[in-house]
């Protein structure tokens, strides 16, 4: 949708919060296994870690709200949860979550780096790392740039 892109053009990985847990993690086996595929059957030159505005995972983060009753994803937020102390324990109480969302991207795409094909296709020249915000009520793109900031992405 924010994109552009036509169906086949785009290899996604989706989850809640875009989280992508750090190589050799157990219970990690879904995302490592499509990074590798990604990477070495398709070719991927283009990762791009896009978080977005008023997201429900880092508003349960934020809010700090009892899973309890949902233990699948207690467990899978948990994965975020350590990277993000400090800028949950800072964020305003913002309904849309701007800092939290995009100090989530910043950290994701780290995570990335923990694995070894996406380190050695960043040492070769083959792979780029993009960080996203998409803001929702304006359709707005944010990029991370290389001073670590979010600025509106150019299409």
């Amino acid at each position: 949708m924010i994109t552009g892109a036509r169906p086949g053009e785009i290899f996604e990985l989706r989850n809640a919060g875009n989280i992508v847990p750090p190589y050799g993690r157990p219970g990690a086996c879904g995302e490592a296994a499509t990074i590798e595929y990604a990477l070495e059957v398709l070719g991927v030159q283009d990762i791009v870690v896009c978080g977005h505005s008023h997201c429900g995972a880092m508003g349960a983060l934020k809010s700090g709200d009892d899973l309890s009753s949902l233990p699948g994803v207690d467990a899978w937020l948990r994965l975020a949860r350590p990277e993000l102390t400090s800028v949950l324990e800072t964020a305003p109480d913002d309904p849309s979550l701007p800092e939290v969302s995009q100090g989530n991207v910043v950290n994701q795409l780290a995570a990335l780096r923990s694995y070894p094909v996406v380190r050695q296709r960043l040492d070769s020249g083959r792979l780029r790392l993009h960080g996203w915000y998409y803001e929702v009520d304006t359709g707005f793109v944010y990029e991370l740039g290389d001073e670590g900031d979010f600025r509106v992405h150019a299409a």
